[in-house]
């Protein structure tokens, strides 16, 4: 990596972000275009949710199955379905925006959310709380809930946090993540506010967050008990430790979109990368490998992604591959340690 893609942090003085404008710098597009990209559809949208839904039967049904005939080669299977269902954040990130069906249908987007967000162990009121002040605030230290990393990504750094995705993924590191979450909603339940909660929900959100929380405890409860009680312990694999399993080999993917960018610039070809995947990956990725461009214009539906970024393309950074992507985040770590007022670039800067 070229070490001119790195500046000082003066050099980014037109870029800084104004929390008294709170204005983005992007690319423009056409209003005509911009409404045509954000029409929904309901049909779209139940064939992409039935399709990942048939990935994970197919691969549960397939884990039993193996499983008969020998436990030990029935992991690998186990773990393809842990694979996918790390994806249900990429469904449940587009539910957040109310794009996945159209606006007739919203009243199926907001079950589906409960469900997919149930089984993320995250109250839905929480969770779009939490994107909506992301978006608004992408990157912008004490605003950005979703990007409260150290402001300084070091090597060391990010060798934990790559290895405690590894422990996760590993099973050890899963026991201690579902423990914090079943702790997270009792905190909740009891009425207890992190600082996101304090500041930025209305006491109406913090009463839906507490009866939220309640529900998915409730729920995965049930779940637990109905394993022990029919001693169907797949119940526990497939749906109680499933998240903590999968979810961090979904973040090998999803932690690339804004790890060592920099915080406080206003313009999101800065501060977010997109990723490159596979044509298997897209299908069910949601458009989230399009980061730069969602951020760009959110109101998007994920079917659209590819026809914006197509419009968009020649003042973007063209997007690299997940392997590349961890490579350019150790690349800034390794910069942030030897000095960590120098900012990487993701494209030609520009005055004014």
């Amino acid at each position: 990596m070229s070490s001119t893609r790195f500046v000082s942090r003066e050099q980014l003085s037109d870029y800084e972000w104004d929390n008294q404008r709170k204005d983005w710098k992007r690319p423009p597009l056409d209003k005509t275009v911009l409404r045509e990209l954000s029409e929904r559809s309901t049909l779209n949208g139940l064939i992409r949710v039935l399709y990942f839904m048939g990935l994970l039967t197919v691969s549960a049904v397939a884990t039993v199955s193996v499983a008969r005939v020998s436990i030990w080669l029935a992991i690998p299977v186990l773990y393809v379905y842990y694979f996918f269902y790390g994806f249900w954040v990429a469904i449940g990130h587009e539910l957040q925006h109310k794009t996945v069906f159209a606006k007739s249908a919203d009243w199926l987007s907001e079950i589906l959310f409960f469900f997919v967000q149930t089984l993320m162990w995250n109250s839905p009121t929480y969770a779009r709380v939490s994107h909506k002040l992301h978006h608004r605030y992408t990157m912008v230290r004490g605003h950005d809930p979703e990007t409260d990393w150290p402001e300084i990504i070091t090597t060391k750094w990010l060798r934990r946090f790559l290895l405690s995705l590894v422990a996760k993924i590993l099973v050890v590191g899963a026991i201690v993540d579902l423990f914090r979450h079943v702790a997270t909603q009792v905190r909740r339940i009891a009425g207890k506010k992190n600082w996101m909660m304090r500041d930025h929900c209305t006491e109406k959100e913090n009463r839906a967050i507490r009866m939220e929380s309640l529900g998915i405890l409730a729920v995965h409860l049930a779940v637990a008990a109905s394993a022990v009680i029919s001693g169907r312990w797949e119940l526990l694999l497939f749906v109680t430790i499933a998240w903590q399993i999968g979810a961090p080999i979904e973040v090998l993917w999803h932690a690339t979109k804004h790890i060592g960018r920099p915080y406080n610039v206003k313009d999101h070809r800065l501060n977010t990368r997109s990723i490159r995947v596979s044509w298997f990956v897209r299908t069910f990725f949601w458009g989230l490998d399009d980061h730069v461009d969602h951020h760009l214009y959110p109101a998007v539906p994920s079917r659209n992604l590819r026809k914006l970024h197509r419009i968009l393309e020649k003042d973007l950074p063209e997007p690299d591959n997940v392997f590349g992507c961890w490579a350019e985040m150790f690349e800034v770590a390794r910069q942030k340690d030897r000095d960590p007022a120098r900012e990487f670039v993701s494209v030609t800067l520009e005055k004014g």
